[in-house]
């Protein structure tokens, strides 16, 4: 993935700020399907790679009953898991909001 990556604590700045996180993993079908499905809009998401941040695991785990699952997406409002097909174009309209 090409995606600038960030930290756990620099996530959550973004997510205070009102900003959109995507945690995601390498390896993951469902990260690259909504990475592609994306496009130029997910570069202005926050990504986090919970392989290289013991404490983004632990928050993913945290809002996903114990289980590391990605792509979990992240807001100030909510946290789900974005497997659909559906969810490039439910995560884009979270980002073009954000912006606002």
């Amino acid at each position: 993935m090409e995606r600038a990556q960030a930290t756990q604590a620099e996530a959550e700045k973004v997510i205070e700020d009102g900003g959109v996180v995507i945690y995601w993993r390498p390896g993951c079908p469902f990260c690259e399907a909504l990475d592609s499905g994306l496009g130029e809009t997910g570069d202005d998401a926050t990504w986090v790679n919970i392989w290289e941040d013991a404490d983004a695991e632990a928050f993913v785990k945290s809002v996903n009953d114990g289980n590391a699952v990605v792509p979990t997406v992240t807001n100030s409002e909510k946290s789900f898991v974005a497997s659909s097909s559906k969810a490039p174009k439910i995560v884009s309209l979270m980002i073009e909001k954000s912006k606002k």
